[in-house]
């Protein structure tokens, strides 16, 4: 059996105090229990230096050493900081000690936590729950689901609508025919010419399909992308080196 629920918190761990802060931007939360990365959009251009300041702050606070941070516009910033969660400060580590998979992203907004987790034992969601509710105000559930067939597939970490959801179904065919015909080969077995006119459509039409389709996905797959990247036993060492 396969237990997957969504709930929402009120708490006062560290990323909900910086929600709290500043309601009314929406955070995004990667963590694989060595860095964290927040991706945050800013309702205003006049908000982002407070936000990046009070990150700063945060990361001070918890004793964190804080890789980078960097804006992609005057409303957006990613920050990239070494994780410092534990069972006594984090959600994640505290459902992982459940024995219970954690489904990033986690988001924040209004102050609260918004976090999606797996279970496969009924025992193992209850104490979560229970761990959760020590550290909460208030354990909201918003969604739950269960899944007589014990598969994780269409609730895994990465998701498949993740990465394929804003896609068109000409988009994804086109991607498709890509990856099947050998376009991504190396080296490359057939050219985009080729595939436009097996599909019987013009060259400009499929390529803008699957450039479309490109960068759509790579756009979904950025934040792991991200986190695998500061991950990086080269990245780490790096890390390390500088904290001495």
């Amino acid at each position: 059996m396969l237990y997957e629920l969504q709930l929402k918190l009120d708490h006062d761990l560290p990323f909900s105090s910086l929600s709290r802060d500043f309601p009314k931007e929406r955070i995004e939360r990667w963590c694989n229990l060595l860095f964290d990365i927040l991706e945050i959009e800013c309702s205003n251009a006049e908000v982002i230096d407070a936000v990046e300041n009070e990150i700063r702050r945060l990361a001070r606070k918890l004793s964190a050493k804080q890789v980078r941070i960097r804006r992609y516009s005057d409303r957006s910033l990613e920050a990239i900081v070494a994780c410092r969660c534990s069972v006594a400060n984090s959600s994640i580590a505290m459902i992982e000690s459940s024995d219970c998979i954690p489904i990033m992203p986690l988001t924040y907004s209004e102050g609260l936590e918004h976090i999606r987790f797996l279970a496969f034992k009924k025992r193992d969601l209850d104490n979560a729950l229970r761990n959760l509710s020590k550290v909460s105000r208030d354990v909201n559930v918003e969604g739950k689901s269960i899944n007589p067939r014990h598969s994780a597939r269409s609730a895994m970490t990465i998701s498949f609508d993740d990465f394929f959801r804003a896609l068109t179904q000409r988009q994804l065919s086109a991607l498709v025919a890509a990856l099947e015909m050998g376009y991504y080969s190396l080296p490359k077995r057939i050219t985009m010419s080729e595939i436009a006119s097996k599909q019987g459509v013009p060259r400009s039409t499929y390529e803008e399909h699957l450039r479309k389709a490109e960068i759509k996905v790579l756009l979904a797959l950025k934040p792991y992308a991200r986190l695998g990247l500061a991950s990086h036993p080269m990245n780490v060492a790096k890390l390390t080196d500088r904290s001495r």
